[in-house]
């Protein structure tokens, strides 16, 4: 799937089929499930949006290889999912939800939160990963893409969190859903957002996907960081962005001055290093109040006070050269964190030469991977089998 920055700067009937049943369906449109590529794997697949428009993403669980095709090969459908699409309507409007499950029994359910990205309910190989393993999947179009209203750009934590509850309350009471194992799943920004929930209704587990644990603005800083080091600027002039961009969201937040904020990004236009270190462009001082009524609910956030009261089973994972969120930090945090809470049952899992979605690479940066791609040794499987362990993957 796609991955980009997630600071406000950048602001996926056990049914059966034969072993020639063809790859895409009578209507055109791919059919998720399990498939036997040209090669005789078994590989996970289903639509995703890119840039670029559908394609298919898949996964080779043996081999960890996962990517991206506009056409499948020579594949068979072995076994499919179902799609059950609706619409929710939540505080800030309607939200494209669907509800993807293999068979009518009543199943525990996962509800897959997004990062800080344009994207819709089609999250590629995750949905027949967790559903042809026993666990129905809800995913949902971000705001302002697909059949959801609205904009994901003026949202934060707190009103995303808001959507995923009303989101929860929708399938409690679904036939399909055991309203008693509904978990999340998150990635990136996302991780903000699923404690939150986590606190609101009765979450059965959660699993977290390079999930930041500091503070909005402590976050982009980092990545402003990453991302200007990647690029070739030095430290004094990292230095100099990281401080301008502090300074504004500080005055947003009402902590700092505006006219400090503002000499400080004048001063910032005219530097080369402007256009790569995340600095809102043509900003005129003073902000509108909307404006700054947008920025405060997408920067200005402390997951702490939360974080600190999370009891629910979670698995947390984190790759060790992550660029876009501190992920020593987070670790720690999470550790802390949810000991303060009393949480119980805790897993941490931190891999080695590998990247923010957990891509193997010897730097870190997106753009980086190690080739051929693949995933973290354990990774995807490590949730199944966390899940299996827990007993979500039984049917009562």
């Amino acid at each position: 799937m796609k991955i980009t920055w997630i600071g406000i700067s950048e602001l996926l009937l056990a049914a059966y089929a034969g072993a020639s049943a063809p790859a895409i369906a009578s209507d055109g449109s791919f059919v998720p499930g399990l498939y036997r590529d040209q090669t005789g794997h078994s590989i996970y697949a289903a639509i995703d949006i890119e840039d670029e428009g559908p394609v298919i993403n898949y996964l080779d669980p043996r081999t960890r290889r996962f990517g991206i095709v506009t056409v499948p090969g020579k594949w068979h459908l072995l076994k499919r999912v179902n799609e059950k699409r609706l619409t929710v309507e939540a505080p800030e409007g309607r939200l494209g939800v669907s509800l993807y499950y293999a068979d009518t029994r009543k199943r525990p359910a996962i509800v897959l939160i997004h990062g800080n990205e344009d994207q819709t309910r089609d999250m590629g190989f995750l949905i027949p990963l967790f559903v042809l393993n026993g666990v129905n999947v809800i995913s949902y179009d971000q705001r302002g893409n697909g059949e959801s209203v609205g904009s994901w750009k003026e949202d934060g934590p707190v009103e995303r969190a808001v959507d995923v509850a009303a989101i929860y309350d929708a399938f409690a009471t679904n036939p399909l859903v055991d309203e008693k194992r509904i978990g999340l799943w998150a990635f990136s920004n996302g991780g903000w957002t699923a404690p939150i929930v986590a606190l609101r209704r009765p979450t059965a587990f959660m699993i977290l996907v390079g999930a930041p644990a500091e503070t909005i603005a402590d976050n982009i800083c980092f990545e402003d960081r990453q991302r200007m080091q990647h690029d070739g600027f030095g430290e004094g002039a990292i230095a100099d962005a990281v401080e301008a961009g502090r300074a504004l969201m500080e005055a947003t937040a009402g902590t700092g001055s505006w006219e400090r904020a503002e000499k400080l990004y004048d001063a910032a236009v005219s530097q080369k290093w402007f256009a790569d270190s995340g600095l809102p462009p043509n900003l005129k001082f003073p902000l509108p109040q909307e404006r700054i009524d947008i920025s405060r609910r997408r920067a200005i956030y402390d997951p702490a006070p939360t974080l600190e009261r999370v009891t629910t089973p979670t698995l947390a994972l984190f790759g060790a050269l992550d660029r876009s969120v501190d992920s020593s930090h987070a670790a720690a945090t999470f550790r802390e964190d949810f000991a303060k809470a009393g949480m119980r049952d805790f897993t941490l899992r931190v891999y080695e030469s590998a990247g923010h979605s957990l891509v193997m690479s010897k730097t870190g940066f997106e753009d980086q991977p190690t080739l051929p791609l693949r995933y973290a040794p354990g990774y995807p499987q490590i949730m199944i089998e966390w899940l299996r362990q827990r007993n979500f993957l039984t049917p009562r």
